[in-house]
């Protein structure tokens, strides 16, 4: 049975509404980023700390201060990491001519040499490979934690007052939308609060795992900038699937340039390791089914967000996501979009 002039229009309307909501978004995201950054970061922080206050809230503790209490130890953690990685940062960056010149050292011993038949070269790298170089490079790798760092206090302001409303905006929509919210909508907001804060939850779970014995195995085999490595290690791991790979580069790097070749490949075979247990195993483990979306979407959301907000974008990059096919799912018109974004084919009821 073919689509009837009627149910064509109506396709088209809905692509059409869609395309200009969409472009709409993308407008305000990037020239509304200093008010929309920090409110999403301060939306997803609240995921973070709500189990622990409903937590403190279940053994008597009233809500509010219990949200003070998890708050008030989020920043004296937030406190306390950047304090350390302040310092962390200021002696590497007093060790790195020394790590530079083993570079050049390095380039130079193997300029010419031929390898399965290939000459070595590295003609035109020697600018490359200068103090000045590498500094800019850390000060680069870096510039978007210290661009969060400084939005903390207006996170910590929008946190206050999601707070607040967390607990009264179900019962507003309620109110306000009866019949809707009883069916349709309460559904929705459900699913993205599970949803959301599930990973959330999950994620910052095991990028602080894998962060922390990437720090440990650092720390024990004496590879500069430990703790450097540890927090980019926690950031990078919210990225899907790349960001994990690019955090292991620089600590690889490092200990091929200051630990004995065998120390150094087993050290970079144990931090594999510890990635592959954290991301494959126990994170799987937490999350139980996956969180449905294709591998391909979520590579690319990944790659636009980066375009949109930088680091930051790519962490924000699969909540938004989960976010987006929730809503597109919950609604008619929608749902064959969010069909499309899934990993597997929605199941087909037998009749």
């Amino acid at each position: 049975m073919g689509i009837t002039t009627s149910e064509f229009d109506h396709r088209v309307r809905t692509a059409s509404h869609c395309a200009i909501l969409l472009t709409l978004g993308i407008l305000a995201l990037l020239h509304l980023r200093a008010v929309i950054e920090p409110f999403i970061i301060a939306v997803f922080i609240f995921f973070l700390l709500a189990p622990g206050a409903h937590w403190l809230n279940g053994r008597g503790v009233p809500l509010f201060p219990a949200y003070a209490a998890v708050v008030g130890a989020l920043a004296a953690l937030i406190g306390g990491a950047g304090w350390w990685l302040y310092q962390d940062v200021s002696t590497f960056a007093d060790t790195l001519p020394d790590h530079v010149e083993k570079v050049q050292d390095l380039m130079a011993q193997y300029e010419g040499r031929e390898i399965f038949g290939i000459t070595l070269t590295f003609v035109g790298l020697e600018s490359a490979v200068t103090d000045v170089a590498a500094e800019s490079l850390l000060l680069s790798i870096f510039g978007e934690v210290g661009s969060f760092l400084t939005l903390t206090f207006t996170v910590f302001v929008f946190l206050v007052f999601i707070i607040l409303e967390a607990e009264t905006l179900p019962k507003r929509l309620a109110a306000a939308y009866p019949a809707e919210f009883n069916t349709q909508l309460g559904e929705m907001v459900v699913d993205i609060g599970k949803g959301v804060n599930r990973y959330v939850v999950v994620k910052t779970v095991v990028s602080f795992g894998t962060a922390s014995v990437t720090g440990l195995l650092l720390l024990i085999t004496g590879v500069p900038g430990w703790f450097l490595w540890a927090a980019l290690t926690f950031l990078l791991n919210y990225v899907p699937y790349i960001g994990s790979l690019f955090a292991l580069i620089p600590p690889a790097i490092l200990a091929l340039l200051t630990l004995e070749p065998v120390t150094a490949l087993i050290l970079i075979g144990v931090l594999i390791t510890n990635q592959q247990v954290w991301g494959q195993f126990i994170e799987n483990k937490m999350f139980g089914a996956s969180l449905d979306i294709s591998p391909v979407v979520l590579l690319l959301v990944t790659a636009f967000w980066f375009w949109l907000w930088g680091i930051m974008g790519m962490v924000l990059a699969v909540p938004m996501a989960v976010i987006a096919k929730i809503v597109l799912g919950n609604i008619p018109e929608t749902r064959p979009i969010s069909i499309l974004l899934s990993e597997r084919p929605p199941a087909v009821e037998e009749e």
